[in-house]
């Protein structure tokens, strides 16, 4: 069965070098009707295509690049500056697959890899969900902030 997303604008930008994650990505977004592009680092595609391109998810591959300790600023940055794409981080150090939202500040959802289609399925329908609750969250710690700000 073929599923869509948001009426066939949903779009993706997997970050790895992996080949066995580019193959599962390669495989599966087709089935959910997801186009893609793949980078082999976040660095290595400049913000102003990702504001014309405007992906729906951007996965990232963590451990291609040292682990989440050595690519916090950059996943910082893109929730900075991406701030209507969900973020779903991959990796073989996770435990288990990850769809609350402790993790918000970087990411919407952590999936551990390898990960299943339903898996992956899952984390695409509940990652918009968390990127809502993480707007909501940062919108409301911004204007604490100001209020503070203002007080002094």
């Amino acid at each position: 069965m073929k599923r869509q997303f948001t009426a066939d604008r949903a779009k993706a930008l997997v970050v790895s070098k992996n080949w066995d994650v580019l193959s599962d990505f390669t495989e599966y977004l087709p089935e959910f009707g997801i186009p893609f592009l793949f980078a082999d680092s976040l660095k290595a595609v400049p913000y102003s295509f990702l504001r014309d391109y405007q992906p729906s998810y951007v996965f990232v591959s963590i451990d291609d690049f040292g682990g989440p300790t050595l690519v916090y600023d950059q996943l910082h940055d893109l929730r900075q500056k991406m701030p209507n794409t969900a973020v779903i981080l991959l990796s073989s150090e996770f435990a288990t697959d990850e769809y609350g939202t402790h993790r918000l500040t970087l990411a919407d959802v952590s999936l551990r890899f390898p990960f299943s289609k339903s898996s992956l399925l899952f984390a695409l329908e509940q990652a918009p969900v968390n990127l809502s609750a993480w707007k909501q969250r940062f919108a409301s710690l911004t204007q604490s902030t100001t209020a503070l700000a203002f007080n002094y």
